[in-house]
């Protein structure tokens, strides 16, 4: 693994104030609480009030989705150029809904409007994985949400009337304070990220590829189908993300007042909703259950909100400019997936309901596999910035496994603790360590050590033998648990 890139990635990244991520949150607030609501074709009965007609506009949204995979994909150094543009035009459109316009002007202002904010939809996942620290997408991706959420709430209720008026003032201070933002964003090539490329030599750890790819393709289908079936219950809507609100601020709260890392509440929020999912498939025979079912699935759709920061630390592990437009990509084929399932039971509602439930369920034991390499990503220590002439010569660096050995094994002498297990093991298998938590594949860990797949095999079983463990699964759940208490 080549700290030298990882490194140099993670000197670039910023932490940033509440204040300012509280403007970009005001992104999510803009599409969930205006522009998904715009139409009939993309929630039960269309919600946002219009002075004029509106046609279906999903073909535009998927539009949209698509040009924005392309921008990350082919010019990724352009995003916040495009960020800034696309934002200040969608600023002067929704300007322009305070003008006396006729009504075929005014649509095509509104579509205009639409278009611009569906074509940022990925941008928001790519400045979080490319530009902020995790502690600021954690604060982002929580207490910030939070607030933004309680505002689409409030505009998804049927008790408080949204007035068009009221509607374009909201968007216009919405847009500008995500102009502000935007602003504030280091645009120059300096900035960006560096990303993997052929010549680095950069192996790929495809066990947590894949677990992230799962983890975002479920979690934007749990994200969709909420909103979906809530709407079917008069003000459910309002339910389900007045509740998904409170939880990210309780999650952020279990992480600064009990350091109880947000994956960590992942699978409970996970197996809340599969509850929800199915005491609505209950609530036909019990009505007064509707509402709780819609609370809990509000609590399911949390983990989605949680995808830049599993990214994120993908991105720290292996960083390919392929992941933020993979992420959007697998949120669009969610989209489809829900279309697809919604019109294969419309005549069987029940049964839909039962199968999110079964489908989050799995979700549970799919994360639980995933969160200790997540950990583990997280806590890695990135070894000093400046990188020792050892690592720019080619000499095989101290391994991350070996240093953590070290360090813990003379807080235990200090305190009287027990030896630290990991101490059991030669340098070698303490390599072999390090790179099973980072999920790499034996094949991969034979390249990467230069030796051979069934030398890792007799690594791997000395190494569980040692250990006293049976999976790689329990080792790395071990390494993790050493690492908190050192923390401590």
């Amino acid at each position: 693994m080549n700290n030298f890139i990882l490194s140099e990635n993670e000197k670039k990244r910023q932490s940033m104030p509440f204040s300012r991520l509280i403007c970009f949150a005001m992104f999510t607030f803009w599409q969930m609480g205006f522009i998904y609501f715009m139409g009939p074709s993309l929630t039960i009965d269309g919600r946002t009030p219009l002075p004029v007609s509106m046609d279906n506009i999903t073909v535009l949204i998927a539009i949209s989705y698509v040009l924005s995979i392309i921008c990350m994909s082919f010019i990724p150094r352009k995003v916040v150029i495009f960020e800034r543009l696309l934002c200040a035009l969608s600023l002067v459109t929704a300007l322009a809904f305070f003008l006396p316009l006729p009504d075929d002007i005014m649509r095509i202002v509104i579509y205009s409007h639409v278009f611009f904010c569906c074509f940022m939809i990925g941008f928001e996942t790519f400045i979080m994985v490319n530009f902020l620290k995790e502690e600021s997408v954690i604060l982002h991706l929580t207490l910030a949400y939070g607030v933004a959420l309680v505002l689409i709430s409030i505009v998804q209720n049927d008790f408080i009337p949204i007035s068009f008026p009221l509607f374009r003032f909201a968007t216009v201070v919405a847009v500008g304070m995500l102009l502000y933002f935007c602003m504030k964003l280091p645009s120059a090539i300096d900035n960006y990220p560096r990303y993997v490329r052929k010549s680095d030599n950069f192996t790929p750890p495809r066990k947590l590829i894949s677990g992230v790819v799962i983890f975002s393709f479920i979690s934007a289908l749990m994200a969709v189908s909420g909103p979906s079936i809530s709407g079917e219950i008069k003000n459910g809507v309002f339910v389900t993300y007045l509740v998904d609100a409170l939880v990210s601020l309780l999650v952020y709260m279990l992480y600064k007042k009990k350091d109880i890392h947000p994956f960590r509440s992942i699978p409970i929020c996970i197996a809340l909703g599969a509850f929800g999912f199915l005491l609505m498939y209950t609530s036909t025979l019990l009505p007064a259950l509707k509402y709780v079912a819609c609370a809990l699935i509000g609590c399911g759709m949390m983990p989605c909100q949680l995808i830049p920061l599993v990214s994120l630390m993908l991105m720290k592990v292996y960083p390919s400019r392929w992941i933020s437009p993979s992420i959007i990509g697998l949120a669009l084929v969610a989209v489809l997936v829900q279309s697809s399932m919604v019109e294969f039971f419309r005549n069987m509602p029940n049964m839909l309901f039962l199968a999110y439930s079964v489908i989050m369920v799995a979700f549970i034991l799919i994360y639980l596999q995933l969160e200790p390499l997540l950990m583990f990503a997280f806590r890695k220590r990135i070894e000093d910035s400046d990188c020792s002439s050892a690592e720019i010569i080619g000499a095989e660096p101290i391994s991350e496994a070996e240093q953590l050995v070290s360090e813990a094994s003379e807080t235990a002498e200090a305190d009287g603790k027990p030896e630290n297990p990991l101490m059991r093991l030669s340098r070698r298998e303490m390599d072999v360590v390090n790179l099973i938590c980072y999920g790499y594949s034996n094949n991969d860990i034979a390249k990467m050590l230069f030796i051979s797949e069934h030398t890792v095999k007799d690594h791997n079983k000395n190494i569980y033998k040692k250990l006293d463990v049976h999976s790689r699964f329990e080792l790395t759940a071990l390494v993790n648990r050493i690492r908190e208490n050192e923390d401590k």
